[in-house]
């Protein structure tokens, strides 16, 4: 059933912006006065004699004191702070201003415009403290060069105040997690793809009670490409749970659980349909350790696949919209189910969302099982060089890391010899310039992925040349 109610009032607009004034008539803002829901109590109150008007008017009165307090208090709290940073920086700008300097005219402009400003805010202080330090560029005076190193430190002071805690910032952040090589033997395992996750994914649930997964087709059938298979006969609903096809609802419930200390692994089935997630995670989700300073945090670790699909449905490979998107979390883009596994391992050692984005037509092919399946760790940001080479650097990742290996073979008969460097993560990227070295080597660099032109590859290309400087050893123009 579906019921439209109307008979509602609205105090207010939907925003502090708007007023719903501007569009209902006379006629509904007289019924939404007549039928006020603190009047008609106030009304309902009096007739039952509960309290008299007077009564009344007094309690109205004595909380409109208590409120305006309040008020004034909290702005007196807020104002405080800006008042003293203003003092300061307008005692720097003044004493510059008085020493008969070639620049000390617009400084004194600076600090006037300061003084003048109709509302108190660190942006009009640092605006300030900026203009004068431009218009003192080459000034040697002792009390000039205090100004600028005075603006230097407030800027670097807010850019703490007000850019801080995108990512963890504690002892728990994955960054910190140190690399584990994966260890083989002659006995070793050879299975499908999806096996390595398997024995990982049981390993997690035998061993950390607060560990479970939830999403589409995850639990009676085991995920799309049987990665859960018998789990959820194992550990039952509450462990792998399935979900209603409503992306945007299971990362919810994913974000809810982590807050209260859960480590939830959420599953969504197909990378296209990360989409209908992409608002929750943007806003809600990697936003959040930022908004509140690192107050709160939510590590959901999300699992998607994709890449190397054929067809006109569930074929794309968004990776530049979703790099932009979700500066917060972490973005791992494995080559193999191996890898992915190290990755996992890290990730759920830390307090910081990712996402996981693995290769769709990798689950059935084979891999060995580490040895230390469940201990070795892929360190976040670090590259590997999985193909030595003198001519061309490729950097890539995730399914392409395979075509770019294929290419390799094929040009090494014509005398091109390729570098391959799979990036593993693309937040963090490279975090020790591992391809700016291999640059420097070869000189000419291709970025490979599926994205569309401008994408991911221009993100890519974007760390490594203006990032890391590699536009230095450049001999070509980068592909």
């Amino acid at each position: 059933s579906l019921f439209h109610i109307v008979e509602l009032t609205q105090p207010q607009g939907h925003s502090t912006s708007g007023s719903h004034e501007r569009y209902k008539t006379k006629e509904r803002l007289a019924w939404e006065e007549d039928h006020d829901c603190l009047r008609r109590m106030r009304r309902w109150i009096i007739e039952q004699r509960f309290a008299t008007e007077s009564e009344l008017d007094a309690m109205e009165n004595e909380d409109r004191g208590l409120v305006e307090n309040a008020r004034k208090e909290a702005w007196e709290l807020y104002q405080t702070p800006l008042r003293a940073e203003r003092t300061q920086a307008l005692d720097k700008l003044d004493t510059v201003a008085r020493l008969g300097l070639q620049a000390s005219a617009k400084v004194a402009r600076c600090a006037d415009e300061l003084r003048a400003g109709v509302s108190l805010n660190r942006r009009s202080i640092h605006s300030s403290l900026r203009k004068a330090a431009i218009a003192l560029r080459g000034e040697n005076h002792p009390q000039a060069l205090a100004l600028v190193e005075f603006s230097d430190a407030y800027m670097a002071q807010n850019k703490k105040r007000y850019g801080s805690h995108l990512y963890s910032e504690s002892q728990e952040n994955p960054e910190l997690v140190a690399s584990v090589p994966a260890s083989y033997s002659e006995s070793s395992e050879s299975v499908d793809g999806r096996v390595v996750l398997l024995k990982l994914f049981d390993h997690y649930f035998n061993t950390n009670p607060k560990f479970f997964a939830l999403g589409e087709d995850v639990g009676k059938l085991g995920d799309v490409n049987l990665v859960f298979e018998g789990l959820n006969a194992k550990y039952g609903d509450l462990r792998v749970t399935d979900t209603g096809i409503r992306e945007a609802t299971i990362l919810g419930q994913g974000i809810g659980c982590a807050l209260r200390g859960l480590r939830p692994l959420v599953d969504i089935q197909y990378l296209d349909y990360l989409l209908y997630a992409l608002q929750v995670m943007s806003d809600d989700l990697a936003t959040l350790h930022f908004r509140t300073a690192g107050g709160q945090k939510s590590p959901v670790i999300i699992r998607t696949k994709g890449h190397r699909l054929e067809g006109i449905w569930h074929t794309g490979s968004p990776i530049g919209m979703i790099l932009s998107a979700i500066r917060g979390m972490y973005v791992c883009v494995p080559r193999n189910m191996t890898q992915a596994a190290g990755m996992y391992n890290t990730l759920f050692s830390g307090d910081n969302p990712a996402l996981v984005i693995e290769v769709l037509n990798a689950y059935r092919l084979k891999e060995k099982v580490p040895d230390n399946l469940t201990e070795f760790k892929v360190a976040l940001g670090t590259p590997e060089i999985l193909q030595g080479g003198s001519d061309i650097t490729v950097v890539t990742y995730g399914a392409c890391v395979r075509v770019a290996q294929e290419a390799a073979a094929e040009l090494a008969e014509h005398g091109v010899s390729l570098e391959i460097v799979d990036v593993q993560t693309l937040i963090p990227f490279d975090t020790q310039k591992i391809i700016a070295k291999s640059l420097k080597k070869t000189n000419m660099v291709i970025f490979l992925d599926e994205d569309v032109p401008g994408g991911a590859s221009a993100y890519m290309l974007q760390q490594v040349l203006e990032g890391q400087g590699g536009y230095e050893w450049l001999d070509a123009p980068p592909r």
